[in-house]
């Protein structure tokens, strides 16, 4: 929005500038017309003659500035044509009164506006100026909005608990399988055409992240909420494509809806075209869970692979703070008793 605003506000003043140095480039010309010496008439009458289109009032009317295109009017005298006396005096001498005023002396209008080089620099230096001010209050803005959240942050949602599933072997796993390790879930189904790909390729990419600077110390995990199809060997294939420690759970209708119960994930089989061909609505989260299958922290549909990344690894560096405190807290303990 402040870009938008700042662009707006640029093009605006660009637009105005350009605006005024027409008006006074047409002001300079009309200024240089009046200034000029009256056209000689090729008639002396009051009105418009039809043979000439001249007269004497269209001379008065370039003379006074009303209407300086009737100059363009004026011709030379043809032979044979006859003139009133006293107009033809008149045009003679408007045609040959001199200049009023030397072309130096003449005097600039105050309103007239020219467009340099210098005011060009000085916009663009203010609306930079502008648009850096907007990024920097917008920027504050959010790390402010980020502080508060944090901060007014005192507890956790009641998410997780225990789970009874069939991995891509068929092999029975519970909750109790994954304790030691951190997990990043997601729920979903093999069938989706875009949507589950794209965050089971967004899961992939935060876990190797963070294999990066802990190695191996997250677990990416899919459940199925489709489970009519959703056989083991169907998700061991599908889950082939993603990170190779991808762990693909799947099960019977009633454990995949205690597990999303659980989780409190939302998903419904949308209309059926046959019991084959259908598609699943479905809530768009990665949870992530700590090595004591406690709830963390859950990512949403918005959130990139390295944000997603960087929460989890600020995280996991509080879990190793903590877990150093506990370490020197029971060296002491264990000296005391030793001096005893």
């Amino acid at each position: 929005f402040y870009r938008q605003t700042s662009t707006h506000f640029l093009m605006a003043m660009a637009r105005a500038l350009r605006t005024r140095a027409r008006a006074s480039v047409a002001r300079s010309t009309h200024h240089r017309l009046l200034l000029q010496p009256a056209p000689r008439l090729v008639c002396g009458a009051s009105t418009l003659c039809s043979s000439c289109y001249a007269s004497r009032a269209v001379s008065r009317v370039a003379r006074i500035g009303i209407y300086p295109q009737a100059r363009w009017f004026a011709a030379e005298p043809s032979s044979g044509q006859t003139r009133n006396a006293t107009d033809l005096q008149d045009a003679q001498k408007g045609a040959d009164s001199p200049d009023p005023k030397p072309e130096g002396e003449r005097r600039r209008n105050p309103d007239s506006v020219v467009f340099t080089w210098k005011s060009a620099i000085f916009t663009c230096f203010v609306g930079g100026a502008c648009v850096w001010y907007f990024d920097y209050l917008k920027e504050k803005k959010e790390a402010e909005s980020r502080a508060i959240t944090t901060q007014e942050r005192i507890g956790l949602p009641r998410l997780g608990g225990p789970f009874e599933l069939v991995d891509r072997k068929g092999n029975t796993v519970t909750e109790k399988d994954f304790l030691g390790q951190y997990l990043l879930i997601y729920f979903g189904f093999t069938f989706c055409p875009d949507i589950c790909p794209q965050e089971m390729e967004k899961q992939s990419r935060a876990i190797e992240l963070l294999d990066e600077e802990f190695g191996p110390i997250a677990t990416p995990i899919f459940i199925s909420v489709d489970p009519k199809r959703d056989k083991p060997a169907l998700v061991d294939d599908y889950c082939k494509d993603f990170h190779p420690r991808i762990v693909g759970l799947t099960g019977t209708p009633e454990q995949v809806k205690k597990v999303s119960r659980a989780y409190r994930v939302y998903y419904n089989e949308g209309l059926k075209t046959d019991e084959e061909d259908y598609l699943v609505d479905h809530s768009i989260i990665h949870y992530f869970v700590g090595k004591n299958g406690k709830f963390i922290d859950f990512f949403g549909k918005n959130m990139t692979a390295k944000e997603m990344a960087e929460k989890m690894r600020a995280h996991i560096r509080q879990d190793q703070e903590k877990q150093k405190q506990r370490k020197k807290r029971r060296g002491v303990e264990g000296t005391e008793e030793e001096e005893d």
